[in-house]
């Protein structure tokens, strides 16, 4: 199948695309509520459990840019197909784990599988939608599959470990998508088609290599730094993280100078919206430190179990799956989406820190916890057209593997900036008010990020118009 198939066969490949990049954000959201399970069943450490989240996050970061890049090169279809199956094969590995350094290693190869299948689906989408209208559409449904996401993976985690099918306790969040795996791989090689370049240029190795020891630099010591206390080597490495980059850039400009093809095209942060879709990215996940922690209040402070844990933050994986939904249709608001979307988070994130602080009912706290959901809905889908609308379809993969990476770091900083406030602010404490206060207090620090990344998300009046005026209505 190519690229110029019927409109019925490409959004099937797209659905299969869908598929396979549901599942990644699953794993994200499922394997936190089963950090006791594994501690219980394992012996893991505190440390330990940390890097079962650590070092997923750290693989699917430091590799993003390249996955990118070598779908671009070699082919999407190929490297979806290479990530699906390292996915499925990590999945297995992670369940059968008799130790946690082979949980670690599991989980480390399956960040660096994600790395190689996620850009695939954005870069595919892009290459795939010809106009503005079936892109907005595209990435519509990509949001209502981060919310199914979302909604899965925080119900499952909690449901699953308390369940426990076969006995198999934790083990159950890796084994029961191997299914899912096999047929996504199966339907992925039946139906995906290949949408990147015919060339074969030779990947930037150098540059491959430069990219992801910064990321390294960045990912590694926010993660790593409050657990061991802050040592000396944390900020020596972040230190070096300037120098770096400015002799990967010095590095690629000379390269594309002599005739030959960087990992980064620095031509691409030439595109203003791709450059602000990249610096609201970084700042958009902020919002990993309030899964983290607010499952913290739940669990540590009230005292809920797993399952009713899960429950307690399901109405924002509602409101994830609903945003995109609903926006879907605002044709004239389309320019608008991201700043609307993240307005509303906003509104959403500053009322649950108002009432987690004044101690308010459960009914009020779940609907502010859909409605900070039902923003990031909204605006999530919309980033993806901001950053890869004005990009050539050729380097498609590449700009979500940017993009991606930027969500990563702005995900490794908060959870370890807003995590440390929310630990200092605990101290020695333990009960619900002082939870509840500590938590409110990072909440709010998380707010304000998210309220800048909001202003830099308004769109200019020349982007407005460019807009409305490419739209099919005014085409007609």
């Amino acid at each position: 199948m190519t690229v110029g198939d019927s409109a019925a066969r490409r959004w099937l490949a797209l659905t299969v695309l869908l598929a396979g990049g549901f599942l990644p954000p699953v794993d994200f959201f499922i394997v936190n509520v089963t950090l006791p399970s594994i501690h219980l069943s394992l012996g893991a450490s505190p440390a330990e459990l940390q890097l079962v989240i650590g070092v997923y996050a750290a693989g699917y970061a430091v590799f993003m840019i390249t996955g990118g890049r070598l779908g671009d090169l070699y082919g999407r279809r190929l490297l979806f197909l290479i990530g699906m199956a390292g996915f499925t094969v990590t999945n297995l590995l992670c369940g059968l784990a008799a130790t946690p350094v082979q949980l670690l290693l599991g989980r480390a190869l399956q960040g660096v599988s994600a790395a190689l299948l996620v850009p695939q689906v954005l870069g595919a989408i892009r290459a795939l939608c010809t106009n503005d209208r079936d892109l907005a559409r595209a990435l519509s449904a990509y949001g209502v599959t981060m919310g199914l996401a979302a909604v899965t993976g925080q119900f499952a985690g909690g449901a699953l470990v308390q369940w426990s099918p076969f006995d198999l306790g934790w083990r159950t969040v890796f084994l029961l998508k191997l299914p899912v795996c096999l047929i996504v791989l199966a339907a992925a090689w039946r139906l995906v088609p290949e949408t990147s370049a015919t060339s074969r240029a030779k990947l930037d190795l150098p540059g491959a290599a430069m990219i992801s020891v910064i990321l390294a630099c960045v990912i590694v010591p926010v993660s790593e730094g409050r657990d061991q206390g802050w040592p000396p080597w944390v900020f020596e490495v972040l230190a070096t993280v300037p120098f770096l980059v400015a002799l990967f850039l010095r590095y690629e400009a000379r390269l594309g100078l002599g005739g030959g093809m960087p990992l980064v095209d620095l031509a691409l942060f030439a595109i203003p919206s791709f450059r602000r879709g990249v610096l609201v990215a970084t700042l958009f996940f902020f919002t990993t430190s309030f899964y983290f922690l607010f499952g913290l209040y739940q669990q540590e402070g009230r005292g809920l179990d797993p399952l009713h844990t899960g429950l307690a933050i399901a109405p924002y994986g509602v409101g994830l799956f609903l945003g995109p939904l609903v926006s879907a249709s605002w044709e004239r608001l389309r320019p608008k989406l991201l700043a609307i979307g993240m307005g509303i988070q906003v509104a959403g994130y500053a009322a649950v820190a108002a009432l987690v602080a004044w101690g308010a009912d459960e009914p009020p706290l779940l609907a502010a916890v859909f409605v900070a959901g039902f923003g990031q809905g909204i605006a999530f889908p919309r980033l993806y057209n901001t950053v890869l609308g004005e990009v050539p379809p050729h380097q498609a993969g590449l700009a979500a593997g940017i993009v991606n990476s930027a969500l990563q770091v702005g995900a490794a900083v908060s959870a370890a900036a807003i995590g440390s406030l929310f630990f200092t602010l605990l101290g020695s404490a333990h009960g619900e008010r002082d939870y509840g206060f500590a938590f409110a207090m990072a909440q709010m620090t998380l707010t304000t990020a998210l309220f800048a990344a909001m202003l830099i998300a308004i769109p200019r009046r020349r982007e407005v118009l460019l807009t409305n005026a490419n739209s099919p209505r005014r085409q007609v």
